[in-house]
């Protein structure tokens, strides 16, 4: 396996853009999370072992060659795992399919056709020994564990415009990599509503945008010149769905009035990795 590696999250975007998808579409197509999908792109986060067949086969490659352009084998170990379908008559795509018929997890399905084929003959006890080493270097590489996300802090006061609040979800996704998914995407909904509803509402040149990640939860303060008080408004088609949303996703919310301003803040616990 020879040439430019190219890194998985262009792969990913260049194959959606080849199929004409948007990333909710091919969120579906690959039956994950949509927010998982456009981390996935921007390489803010890597997906879970139970879906590398599914994205090697939708890429068109081999599961070897999609673990290479994500960083988790080098080249040396990718060259040699390619080579180990054809010492035993398949094609890589052969192998993956095979391998995924065994029960069990994908380390499983991968020790069990390693086995196989050792006891074949098919490959030598020094080219099965170098497989499991590789396959036992990734799993501990991608096992999850407390404290899979590294704490992190974000500041930044920018111009109240409609382009702030896709600059504060752009924060979150480089200072909330590795948190749980579903943490993610709520965090990324209200950072969104916090930061629209003083865009609109609050009449301020500037917003003040927050976010402390530690290991067990995430906060996020939207910050602003407006002095008016928040009164929930009645959910409805035109809008007033922010703190409605804010107290139905968040652990913890409150605000903090100041005579220059407010600040809004929201706060989510997260649960260790299982």
């Amino acid at each position: 396996m020879t040439g430019e590696v190219i890194a998985l999250g262009a792969r990913l975007r260049n194959r959606r853009e080849e199929l004409g998808l948007s990333q909710a579409q091919a969120a579906r197509e690959l039956d994950v999370a949509r927010t998982a999908y456009r981390l996935w792109e921007l390489e803010a986060a890597q997906p879970a072992p139970d879906r590398w067949r599914t994205i090697a086969k939708w890429l068109g490659m081999s599961v070897t060659a999609m673990l290479l352009a994500g960083e988790l084998l080098s080249q040396q170990e990718a060259d040699d795992a390619e080579a180990s379908g054809p010492r035993v008559g398949m094609t890589s795509a052969s192998w993956d399919a095979t391998s995924d018929d065994s029960p069990g997890d994908f380390f499983s399905q991968e020790r069990a056709m390693i086995g196989d084929q050792a006891r074949l003959g098919a490959i030598s006890g020094v080219q099965a020994a170098n497989l499991r080493g590789a396959l036992a270097r990734i799993q501990e590489l991608t096992a999850p564990e407390h404290g899979a996300w590294h704490p992190g802090e974000f500041t930044k006061r920018m111009p109240s415009s409609p382009l702030a609040p896709q600059i504060a979800r752009g924060a979150l996704a480089a200072t909330a990599v590795g948190i749980p998914v579903d943490a993610y995407e709520k965090a990324a909904l209200l950072t969104s509503e916090l930061v629209t509803n003083s865009v609109v509402h609050a009449r301020s040149p500037w917003i003040d945008v927050s976010i402390v990640l530690d290991p067990e939860r995430l906060r996020i303060d939207v910050s602003d010149a407006g002095t008016d008080a928040i009164r929930p408004r009645t959910p409805g088609d035109d809008g007033g769905w922010g703190l409605t949303l804010v107290a139905e996703l968040a652990t913890r919310w409150g605000v903090e009035r100041r005579r220059d301003g407010k600040t809004v803040w929201v706060e989510f616990d997260l649960s260790t990795p299982v």
